[in-house]
């Protein structure tokens, strides 16, 4: 399950773990960044990752490629 919460400068995705196993994680996505973050209880906070949107587009592209080296096309192509 997921959800998906858009303002007018962030878009927050947040994937939820039906098992309970884990905690959310949750996508934040701006115009000049994306950030994952995930709540650590051992340290009581947020562990974040930041990248740019380029390089969230090729993870988002990766998830449905075989094993291989990928160089995307040009957005304008």
């Amino acid at each position: 399950m997921f959800t998906v919460e858009i303002d007018w400068d962030e878009t927050a995705v947040t994937v939820l773990d039906q098992s309970g196993e884990h905690e959310d994680v949750q996508f934040l996505l701006y115009e000049d960044a994306v950030y994952i973050r995930q709540f650590d209880n051992d340290s009581n906070r947020h562990t974040v990752i930041e990248m740019s949107p380029d390089q969230f587009h090729e993870l988002m592209a990766a998830m449905d490629l075989p094993d291989g080296a990928y160089l995307l096309g040009d957005k304008n192509d």
